[in-house]
C-alpha cells in the first residue's frame, strides 16, 4: 500500500479574521439582528487587546471578554452578537469545542451570521491546528490527534487536519478510521468555500484533492472496500485522464469484486496506450499481479525489462509473475538476469534452484543453494526514490555467513533513462544470522534513477 504523501503537515497556519462586530445584515426575517450592547462593547476592547498580546496576558484578556459576553447572554439572551463574540473568547482560550457550541447557538438565532462565523471558525481552526502541530512535534499522538479533531469539530473546510489524522491512523494501523479522515478531506475540498480564494490557493485545493482521493483509493483497496474503490478511482481517472495509476487501480477494484472482463479490458485499454512509461506499465503490471493475472503481469513487466535493461524491480516482478505460473523452464533466464543485478537476493537463489530442480538439473540446483548459503548477508526491500538531485535507495541486510558486526561492502551503480548515472559504495554492517538492519546509499545527480545494481566490492 503506498500513498503518495506520507508526511504530515507541519507548517504553521493563520487566515484572517475580521471585526468582531455585526457586520451582518438582515431584512428582517431571519431572526433577532445583532446589536451592540454595553457587554459586547467592553467585550470587543478586550478581545482587541488579546489579539495583540502574548501568553499569560492575552489569555486573561480572552477570558475576560469571555465572562462579559456570559454577562451579556444571561442578561439578553435572544441576541446573537453575545454568542458570536463568546464563541471567539472561547477559541482564544483554546475551548474549541465550547466555541462551536457558540456559534451554532449563534446562527440559530441569525442565520445571516454565516459569513462571520465561516471567518471566526477558520481562525478557531488555525489555532487548533497549530496546537496539533506542537503536540505531534513533541511526540504527544494522542493530544495532536485531539487538537486535530477539535479543529475539524469546529471548521470543516480545511483538508490539512484531516490528512494528519489519516496520515497517524494509518500509521497505528487504525485503517477504517483513515479511510473516514481521508473521504472527510475530499468532503472538505469538494464544499464550497466562505470566501473568495486566490488561484494558487485554488491550484493548491485542487493538488490536494487529487492526493486526497489517491490514498483514499489506496486504502479501501487495503481494506478490502471494493466498489467504494471503484467510485473513488473512478473519479480520479476522470479528473485526469492521463494518469495510468489510477486506471490500473481502477482495474484492480474491478477484480477484486469479480468483475474480471471489465478489469482485463481496462488492462488492456491501459498498455495500448502509446508512449507509456517504464513506472505506467509497472503500474498495471502490478494490478494485473494483484489481480492474479499473472500472464498478463509477466508480459508487462517483461515489456519494461526491453526498455529498462537494468530495472532491478521489473526483473524481479518478472521472476515472481512466471514463478507463479509454474513456468520454471523460462524464469531461469530470468532468475540468472535477475541475480547479476541483485546478487545477495535470496528469494531469487531459492527460485532459480527450485527451477533447476523442476528441470531435473539437481545438480545446478545444489550450486545455486550453496551459492546462497556462502553469501556474507542477504539483501531485500529495496526501495528506491528520487529527492532533489539526489536518488536514494535503501535495502535491509539479513544475517548469513558474516560475523555479527563485520563490514561488507555493496558498490551500487545507478542508471537512468539513457544509461549509467554513477556509482556509490556503502558499509552495511552485516547483523547476526537471521537478524536484520537497514541501510541506505544516495547518489548525487539531477537525473533520477529508474534502476541500479550491486556487486560486493573488496
Amino acid at each position: 500500500m503506498r500513498f503518495q504523501r506520507g508526511l504530515i503537515f507541519a507548517l504553521a497556519v493563520s487566515v484572517a479574521v475580521g471585526a468582531c462586530g455585526p457586520a451582518a445584515t438582515t431584512d428582517g426575517t431571519q431572526g433577532p439582528s445583532p446589536a451592540n450592547t454595553r457587554f459586547t462593547n467592553q467585550a470587543n476592547l478586550q478581545l482587541a487587546q488579546a489579539q495583540t498580546a502574548e501568553g499569560e496576558q492575552a489569555r486573561q484578556l480572552y477570558q475576560q471578554a469571555l465572562d462579559i459576553t456570559l454577562e451579556g447572554i444571561e442578561s439578553a439572551p435572544e441576541n446573537p452578537q453575545h454568542y458570536y463574540i463568546a464563541g471567539i473568547a472561547q477559541a482564544g482560550l483554546g475551548d474549541f469545542a465550547a466555541a462551536d457550541t457558540m456559534w451554532n447557538r449563534a446562527l440559530e438565532i441569525f442565520p445571516g451570521y454565516e459569513e462571520d462565523i465561516e471567518v471566526a471558525r477558520e481562525q478557531a481552526w488555525a489555532q487548533a491546528f497549530n496546537e496539533g502541530v506542537i503536540a505531534y512535534n513533541a511526540g504527544n499522538m494522542d493530544e495532536a490527534v485531539r487538537q486535530w479533531t477539535l479543529a475539524n469539530q469546529v471548521f470543516e473546510g480545511r483538508p490539512e487536519a484531516y490528512f494528519n489524522l489519516a496520515a497517524i491512523y494509518t500509521q497505528q494501523q487504525q485503517f477504517d478510521q483513515a479511510v473516514d479522515a481521508f473521504r472527510q478531506s475530499v468532503v472538505a475540498l469538494d464544499r464550497e468555500p466562505g470566501r473568495e480564494l486566490s488561484p494558487e490557493e485554488i491550484e493548491e485545493r485542487d493538488e490536494s484533492r487529487i492526493t486526497a482521493l489517491q490514498n483514499l483509493g489506496q486504502l479501501q483497496l487495503h481494506t478490502e472496500q471494493f466498489a467504494d474503490a471503484e467510485a473513488t478511482f473512478r473519479r480520479l481517472s476522470e479528473a485526469q485522464p492521463d494518469n495510468v495509476a489510477a486506471q490500473s487501480s481502477l482495474a484492480v477494484a474491478l477484480a477484486r469484486q469479480g468483475r474480471q472482463d471489465d478489469a482485463m479490458q481496462a488492462y488492456q485499454t491501459l498498455l495500448a496506450r502509446p508512449n507509456l512509461s517504464a513506472n505506467d506499465i509497472m503500474s498495471v503490471g502490478v494490478g494485473l499481479f494483484q489481480a492474479e493475472q499473472f500472464q498478463q503481469a509477466g508480459d508487462a513487466f517483461r515489456r519494461i525489462t526491453e526498455m529498462a535493461p537494468n530495472n532491478r524491480d521489473a526483473w524481479y516482478n518478472y521472476l515472481n509473475a512466471l514463478y507463479a505460473q509454474e513456468r520454471f523452464t523460462d524464469l531461469i533466464p530470468v532468475a540468472d538476469r535477475l541475480i547479476e543485478l541483485d546478487p545477495l537476493n535470496e528469494n531469487a537463489h531459492l527460485i532459480l534452484a527450485r527451477a533447476h530442480r523442476e528441470a531435473g538439473q539437481n545438480q545446478r540446483a545444489l550450486q545455486v543453494l550453496q551459492r546462497n548459503e556462502a553469501h556474507p548477508i542477504h539483501v531485500d526491500n529495496f526501495q528506491l526514490r528520487a529527492e532533489e538531485n539526489r536518488s536514494v535507495l535503501s535495502g535491509v541486510a539479513t544475517g548469513s555467513q558474516a560475523r555479527a558486526g563485520a563490514p561488507v561492502r555493496l558498490e551500487f551503480t545507478f542508471f537512468g533513462p539513457d544509461g549509467d548515472l554513477g556509482s556509490e559504495t556503502v558499509t552495511v554492517t552485516a547483523p547476526a544470522q537471521g537478524e536484520t538492519a537497514s541501510f541506505e546509499v544516495a547518489l548525487t545527480s539531477p537525473t533520477p534513477a529508474v534502476g541500479f545494481r550491486y556487486r560486493v566490492a573488496s
